[in-house]
């Protein structure tokens, strides 16, 4: 199923595909090689985050789940994510849970899942990795490339000092020498990213401070602003597509994997509203999503 902000985060991995494969495999001590992102539809309704094969001296396959919202369950399903790839590559996957912010973190989610039998013997056991990001300090998130840099400003060290952390943010993205597109996009992201943890009032106001401090380029200026303005519309993509799937599975239940990833395909705010107003006639998520 759609999760909240999966846009804004995918988005962000499509950015710079190879600095999440390349950092987050080196966190799990996959030895580093060429990385190949991978197909993640693992079943008809069952449908991954992020998949790599790092093609290192022991060919491994990297398994990212990104959560942004506390719930239950979910090593759970990472072991049937787990089995499926395994299934699939015959290759040894290594998985991680990311966990964008302490709200997020779930109290069954401490890196083991045992599954037990009837008597209480143990059937399985199976371990991940827990990265909670906001543990982390602001330089770690800064050296795994843009890519990853607006995980920084998701951290405790940042929450401390936003404006010293945003500052940060701003030097790396000027000193990688990313094409504008590149940097529009990642600021876009850095400013939804940040709604999840921040005051709105707060984050638009590290922007302004940067075009402030930035004034005598009009370029990068341009940029700010045009990130913000995308960073704006692809929150409200988030908040409609959320509240379509939580709507729609209270009618029509849970979609399956081709009508979750339709709706999150939809980037037209004003197709999104005709949907929501053909809610009550609809008779199912197909029906539904043939609005035009």
């Amino acid at each position: 199923m759609a999760k909240p902000f999966d846009a804004t985060l995918n988005s962000l991995i499509d950015l710079r595909p190879g600095d999440w494969a390349g950092y987050f495999a080196h966190l799990t001590g996959i030895p580093s090689g060429p990385w190949d992102s991978l197909d993640t539809d693992l079943a008809t309704t069952l449908q991954a985050d992020r998949l790599f094969r790092i093609n290192g001296p022991k060919p491994a396959l990297l398994h990212l789940e990104l959560e942004a919202n506390h719930r239950l369950g979910a090593p759970r399903e990472l072991l049937r994510y787990n089995t499926l790839i395994d299934h699939l590559h015959d290759l040894p996957v290594e998985t991680v849970l990311v966990v964008l912010r302490p709200k997020a973190l779930a109290s069954d989610q401490n890196g083991l899942y045992t599954r037990t039998g009837v008597n209480g013997g143990v059937i399985a056991q199976f371990r991940y990795r827990v990265e909670r990001v906001w543990e982390r300090d602001v330089a770690y998130w800064l050296r795994g490339g843009i890519g990853l840099a607006p995980l920084a400003l998701l951290t405790d060290e940042a929450g401390a000092n936003l404006e010293g952390a945003f500052d940060r943010f701003n030097r790396c993205l000027l000193n990688s020498g990313a094409d504008a597109t590149t940097t529009t996009s990642v600021l876009g992201s850095s400013f939804v990213l940040c709604g999840r943890r921040y005051e709105h009032e707060q984050v638009a106001e590290m922007y302004r401070r940067l075009g402030m401090l930035l004034e005598d380029s009009t370029t990068y200026q341009a940029l700010i602003r045009e990130g913000r303005e995308r960073g704006l519309t692809e929150g409200r993509l988030e908040t409609a597509h959320s509240l379509l799937i939580r709507q729609g599975t209270k009618k029509f239940g849970p979609p399956t994997g081709a009508a979750a990833n339709g709706l999150s395909a939809i980037s037209d705010l004003s197709r999104l509203e005709r949907i929501a107003d053909r809610m009550l006639e609809a008779t199912g998520w197909d029906d539904l999503l043939q609005t035009a």
